[in-house]
């Protein structure tokens, strides 16, 4: 049977079919994500059937779709590792403490906004920030009768504006990569977007602070219980804050994430052993299974069971059925097709640099991965902005203006998967807050839309 290229309508039906599935079915029916994607897959399957591509393409289009996330899933099984093990080793305990005694909470989402900020530029991972400093915010937030799903908003909001910023960022060094451009003229083309956006969503997290943080007298008692339950629990000594350094360190020196993550649990498992007088064995199963601690506090208990290799393999199985739907979409032409039929209705810059931005954030929906949302929208319109003559930095700045920062608002993309996971919040609950990552795309395509900050190549 000879292969057809879907049509436009084919490739709309299609994504109406899919975003209806995946929302309604999260949503509505509480149906596992997994089960959804691998629907939504066959679904995408079969209409390439149709098409004329026989079940080895097909196969082998969920294999290669699949094969692009090892790295990530390499991150998150070492993330998983250094979680578990930065509990036992007093870490994340010693986070919590000194936050708890430092941030006030009429500052806590503020707070924490601005502390994921930093460490996420300075580290160059929202992954990392979240499964570490991210995680002790929201404990402190449990702690202060605040929302966890607020604070975990916060989190987000932070983690992803260094990864965006960052310049040890792997997608800040991706963009450009793509769009041909080098990194630092990318760098200051997105402050043109980025620091507004940052500015309206500190100023959403005051508001919000304002209103939501209880009575003073309900939280102190809790605060003070919460404190002493930890310093019982743990050997609260400042050398349980190596691992951190450690993490740090070799971010700034630029090492591998993997290699970074490993070295930052193996510090924390001899923590754990030297410092809080755990075996190696105890450790090694609370960086595998998560970390157990059985209190008479509540809060502790919520907050410090977890982590680990296990808690993690959930995500993993929706990165895997993700990725695989997105193989298909990839090889079937849909994508192809689809922006084959909108780059011709495209007539000017400002339309050219709206619809990279909105393609972006359609492509973490339908690939559910970042990676492939930035590489695939950046191959679409590459020659398109070359033929508008615009700099190749206003394509890249675009791709993460619409590509890093949404990633995380959908619970199926392995970014929301991994938040979820790690911040024990589900995608949809903190989605409301993160604010930085909605007004973000809005303020891009404001911008655009007045003109402002579109940059063009010097006649030569």
């Amino acid at each position: 049977m000879k292969k057809k290229l879907p049509s436009f309508f084919d490739c709309i039906a299609l994504l109406t079919i899919t975003i209806i599935l995946l929302f309604s079915g999260t949503v509505l029916f509480k149906i596992p994500i997994p089960l959804l994607l691998i629907i939504a897959a066959s679904i995408a399957g079969i209409k390439s059937y149709l098409l004329g591509h026989n079940w080895s393409e097909i196969e082998g289009s969920i294999v290669n779709g699949i094969k692009g996330t090892l790295p990530a899933i390499m991150i998150l099984m070492t993330v998983g590792i250094l979680s578990g093990s930065f509990i036992a080793s007093g870490t994340i305990p010693l986070l919590i403490d000194y936050g708890l005694k430092l941030i006030h909470p009429t500052w806590i989402l503020p707070a924490a906004y601005i502390v994921c900020c930093i460490s996420s530029l300075v580290i160059g991972s929202s992954w990392t920030t979240a499964a570490t400093i991210g995680v002790a915010l929201v404990g402190m937030a449990g702690a202060m009768h605040v929302s966890p799903a607020i604070c975990a908003g916060a989190v987000v909001s932070g983690a992803y504006f260094g990864d965006k910023l960052s310049p040890l960022s792997d997608t800040t060094n991706l963009a450009p990569g793509v769009s041909e451009t080098d990194l630092f003229s990318h760098i200051r083309a997105m402050m043109a977007t980025t620091i507004p956006a940052w500015a309206l969503a500190l100023i959403g997290f005051i508001v919000l602070n304002i209103y939501i943080v209880p009575e003073t007298n309900t939280r102190i008692e809790n605060i003070e219980s919460l404190l002493q339950t930890l310093e019982s629990s743990f050997n609260l000594h400042p050398v349980t804050i190596l691992p951190l350094a450690v993490v740090i360190i070799m971010a700034l020196l630029r090492f591998p994430a993997v290699v970074i993550l490993l070295a930052g649990s193996t510090i924390a498992i001899l923590v754990g052993w030297l410092v809080q007088g755990q075996s190696i064995l105890a450790v090694l199963q609370a960086s595998y299974s998560g970390y157990t601690i059985h209190t008479n506090n509540e809060i502790i208990n919520n907050l410090l069971n977890r982590g680990g290799i296990v808690s993690f393999l959930e995500t993993t199985l929706i990165i895997l059925c993700a990725t695989g739907l997105g193989g298909i979409w990839e090889s079937g032409g849909y994508i192809t097709s689809l922006h084959d039929n909108l780059l011709h209705k495209i007539k000017t810059s400002r339309m050219l640099i709206i619809s990279t931005v909105l393609t972006a954030v359609i492509s973490n929906i339908i690939m559910a991965e970042q990676y492939l949302s930035i590489v695939m929208t950046g191959r679409i319109y590459k020659d398109a902005y070359k033929r508008k003559k615009l700099q190749p930095f206003m394509l890249s700045r675009s791709l993460e203006d619409g590509g890093t920062v949404t990633s995380s608002l959908v619970p199926w993309n392995s970014c929301g998967a991994f938040m979820s996971s790690a911040l024990g919040v589900p995608t949809l609950q903190y989605l409301p807050y993160a604010f930085f990552n909605l007004v973000m795309p809005v303020v891009a395509i404001v911008l655009t839309a007045f003109g402002l900050f579109i940059y063009r190549k010097k006649d030569e």
